[in-house]
């Protein structure tokens, strides 16, 4: 990874942690100031430069409380910051304290913090209760930063959902999967360093998340309670197997339910199967736990799959420096740009990897841009590569999932000199659902990799 995001990163998460440590010292001398989370964003300097696109940087006084979220919405083509609040859904938050329900698909993500309780065996209570905060922090801001609604905290544990009415269903539930990626990425670059600055040993701690997704008729919204006591939430099976999953996953894993898997047509390739060990050997568990019996008889056998992280991460639209330590493949080059546009976004706004779905017939144009004097140095003509793949039924059916190829040449341009950029571009349909990708590789005259990198269109 490029060392100098990865410092922006840990660097973000310490100035979170260091504020909350702020905070708790001013409550606890302080009775007067509202025990709300809005009392530890008092003004102060911001921590985010929209000039940079690295990512964050070191604050000087109290922490922004988007700096982790506004990065996140850049790097996947988000307008603005989401500041939705937490509690009740907005979209079905009209249901409170009545006995109307409404059915309505969405994604429910469960989100836990792995071996917290062990932190109040080794720590005072106040730094307890800074550390889970400034990491339940980091997470509602990666669920806000994707458009997802923060439902609850409880405990050691946050839930979300990821979607609702008008929202398109695919892109919510493919947000949902890579704010479970972003979560992995932050715990890598951030959490776990910051926290070891802070002289608090993160080799236990790390995320757990649970993702399913639920139909419209397999999904009811309604208030539990009284008037004065109640709560606007989502009954479904698929809700509560959200809940299941987070409770199996690993850590530092994603686990995800059949339900979304095959509503999405989720690419084999980017999940693995469950295993557990057992008397020394690793056996599979591919099922929900428990498996309950169904009413008719017999089990019901709800397949279940973990995230691939480190082939799933390759597909993330953060900088290219960042991906190179995850995925071996990952190859950045200074200079060489490889950008996807489609004729539903304006012509200066790329669309970045995997961040929304896009129609059938949709055309997407990749390109390779090369600055001006990016090649200086080097023995030309270059040899590019690139090999764009489908994945889902549709493409099956129809006879194209057989990878397509191409190469093509880099040569230098005598007129100009080098004093002008390059582009390659090359003109693609959307023609099948599911996800697929198109990947470019850039060879020296030698044969040595300079420059890789894919992208993954989502059609729905």
């Amino acid at each position: 990874m490029n060392k100098n995001s990865q410092d922006l990163f840990r660097s973000s998460f310490e100035s979170m942690y260091l504020t909350g440590n702020r905070t708790s010292r001013v409550v606890a001398a302080t009775k007067s100031l509202r025990p709300t989370m809005e009392s530890s964003y008092q003004a102060g300097t911001k921590v985010f430069d929209s000039a940079n696109h690295q990512g964050f940087l070191v604050a000087k006084t109290d922490a922004d409380e988007y700096a982790i979220q506004r990065p996140i919405r850049e790097w996947f083509g988000k307008d603005g910051i989401n500041t939705g609040t937490i509690g009740a859904h907005p979209d079905f938050e009209y249901l409170d304290g009545t006995d109307e329900t409404y059915n309505h698909h969405i994604t429910t993500v469960f989100i836990d913090i792995k071996n917290s309780t062990r932190l109040s065996l080794r720590y005072d209570l106040r730094q307890v209760r800074n550390i889970k905060n400034s990491i339940l922090r980091a997470a509602s801001e990666t669920v806000r930063a994707l458009d997802g609604h923060v439902h609850r905290f409880m405990g050691d544990a946050l839930m979300a959902y990821f979607g609702g009415v008008g929202q398109d269903r695919e892109s919510a539930c493919m947000a949902a999967i890579n704010c479970a990626a972003m979560l992995r990425l932050l715990m890598d670059v951030a959490i776990g360093p910051g926290l070891q600055n802070q002289g608090i040993d993160p080799s236990d701690i790390g995320f757990r998340v649970g993702i399913d997704y639920g139909g419209d008729d397999e999904v009811l919204w309604s208030s539990y309670g009284y008037t004065d006591v109640s709560e606007v939430t989502a009954t479904s099976f698929f809700v509560d197997a959200a809940a299941k999953l987070q409770s199996m996953a690993s850590k530092d894993s994603a686990m995800l339910g059949n339900n979304l898997v095959r509503h999405l047509d989720f690419p084999d390739g980017l999940t693995s199967p469950k295993t557990e060990m057992h008397d020394g050997k690793e056996v599979p568990v591919p099922y929900l736990r428990p498996n309950y019996t169904l009413a008719v008889g017999g089990r019901h056998n709800y397949e279940i799959y973990e995230l691939n992280f480190n082939k799933f991460a390759r597909l993330l639209p953060i900088p290219l420096e960042m991906r190179q330590s995850i995925a071996s493949n990952a190859k950045p080059y200074v200079g060489i740009r490889f950008q996807a546009f489609t004729q539903d976004t304006h012509p200066s706004n790329e669309y970045k990897s995997l961040s929304w779905c896009v129609n059938k017939g949709t055309k997407v144009i990749f390109q390779i841009f090369i600055e001006a004097h990016a090649l200086d140095g080097l023995r030309l003509p270059l040899r590019g590569e690139w090999v764009r793949k489908n994945h889902g039924q549709q493409a099956k059916d129809a006879g194209m999932s057989e990878d397509e190829k191409g190469v093509f040449d880099i040569r230098p341009n005598t007129i100009s000199r080098g004093r002008e950029p390059k582009t390659y571009s090359w003109t693609r349909n959307a023609e099948y659902r599911g996800i697929h990708t198109m990947e470019v590789k850039i060879y020296d005259t030698q044969n040595t990799l300079l420059f890789s990198d894919v992208i993954g269109i989502h059609i729905r």
